[in-house]
C-alpha cells in the first residue's frame, strides 16, 4: 500500500485552528472548553469530524502517549509486513529475554503457565501479538512487535513519511518501565493523533488494516474512557487506551484514550484524542472525565 501524504498546508491550518473555520461546532468548542477548565490536571483534547472540521483544546500541545503509542507501532508494523509481502499471520520468534515477569504483559502470564509452551523455541503469529498489543495493552507483546518493525527509529520514520511530525516514538516499554521519566519522550500532540487516526480511519483498506481495526474495535482496556458513553447506541468505536504511572506526589502521569467513532443514523464520523496528564484524580475519577468528553461529543453530534 503506498503511503498517502498529507499536504502540509492541510496540516498547518489544521494545528492553528481549534475549530472549524466557518464556526459550525462553536458551541461544542465552548462546552468542551468550560467542561476542562477547572479540572486539576492538564488536559488535552482533538476532534476532527467527518476528516474535516477540527476541535481542540490544547490541541497543539505536547503530551505523554503511554500506551496509545502502541497504534502507532501497530501500523508501522503493517507497514513491514505489507512492503515484504509478509501474512499477518507470519510466525514471530519470542524469547525468554523478551517475557519480563514485572511489568503487565497477559501473554507472559499465559506463555509461562501453560505446560505446553517452550520459551525457547516459541513463535507466535504476527496478528497474535498485535491482538495482545491492541486488545489488552500487553507491554511485552508490544515491545516484540516495535523490535519485529525495526525499533522506535523506524516507526518515528515511518510517521513522518505519513507527515504526522508530531507524534514521537523514542523508547520502548521495558525502557520506559526501567525509567520512568522517558513516558515524557514518547509524545503527541492531541490534533497529530487525531489525525493519524483519521487518516487510518478512511483510507487505510488493505487486509491488514482491517484486521487492526477489527482488533481496535474489539479493545478491552478503558472501558470507562471513550467508550463508555457509546454504549447502547449502535456507534462503532475503534480506539486504544494508555495508563502513566502513579507519580510520588501521588498523581497520575497520565491517562489516556483515542479513537474513531462511526456514529449511527446520521452518518457522522469522527477521530478523538484526549490525554489527561498530571492528574490530581484517582483513577475512576480521571477516566470518567474522559467519559464526558466524549458524551459531550458525542451528543453534540447525535442532534447535528
Amino acid at each position: 500500500m503506498k503511503l498517502r501524504y498529507f499536504l502540509p498546508a492541510l496540516v498547518a491550518i489544521a494545528m492553528l485552528c481549534s475549530c472549524s473555520s466557518a464556526g459550525k461546532y462553536d458551541k461544542l468548542q465552548q462546552s468542551l472548553t468550560e467542561f476542562v477548565k477547572d479540572k486539576d490536571a492538564n488536559i488535552g483534547i482533538a476532534v476532527i469530524i467527518d476528516g474535516g472540521d477540527t476541535i481542540s483544546v490544547k490541541g497543539d500541545k505536547e503530551f505523554p502517549m503511554l500506551s496509545v503509542y502502541k497504534f502507532p507501532i501497530a501500523l508501522a508494523f503493517a507497514e513491514h509486513c505489507r512492503s515484504r509481502n509478509l501474512p499477518f499471520d507470519y510466525p514471530v520468534s519470542v524469547f525468554p529475554d523478551d517475557l519480563h515477569p514485572d511489568t503487565y504483559s497477559p501473554m507472559t502470564e499465559t506463555i509461562l503457565g501453560s505446560s505446553r509452551l517452550t520459551t525457547d523455541t516459541l513463535k507466535m503469529p504476527a496478528i497474535q501479538l498485535a491482538a495482545y498489543m491492541l486488545q489488552q495493552s500487553d507491554n511485552n507483546a508490544s515491545d516484540i512487535v516495535l523490535r519485529e518493525t525495526g525499533g522506535a527509529e523506524s516507526v518515528d520514520s515511518y510517521l513522518k513519511a505519513l507527515r504526522i511530525s508530531q507524534v514521537n516514538v523514542r523508547n520502548s516499554e521495558a525502557d520506559m518501565h526501567t525509567d520512568q521519566t522517558l513516558c515524557y519522550d514518547n509524545t503527541a500532540t492531541p490534533i497529530a493523533m487525531a489525525s493519524l487516526i483519521d487518516k487510518f480511519d478512511r483510507e487505510f483498506k488493505d487486509s491488514i488494516s482491517l484486521e487492526i481495526k477489527q482488533l481496535m474495535e474489539t479493545c478491552s482496556t478503558g472501558t470507562g474512557r471513550l467508550a463508555q458513553s457509546l454504549s447502547g447506541s449502535n456507534a462503532r468505536i475503534g480506539h486504544k487506551t494508555g495508563t502513566g504511572f502513579i507519580l510520588p506526589d501521588g498523581r497520575i502521569m497520565a491517562v489516556n484514550d483515542a479513537g474513531y467513532i462511526h456514529m449511527p443514523g446520521n452518518g457522522h464520523r469522527y477521530s478523538i484524542a484526549v490525554f489527561v496528564e498530571n492528574s490530581g484524580y484517582d483513577m475512576t475519577d480521571t477516566e470518567s472525565i474522559i467519559a464526558e468528553i466524549s458524551r459531550i461529543v458525542f451528543s453534540y453530534l447525535s442532534k447535528q
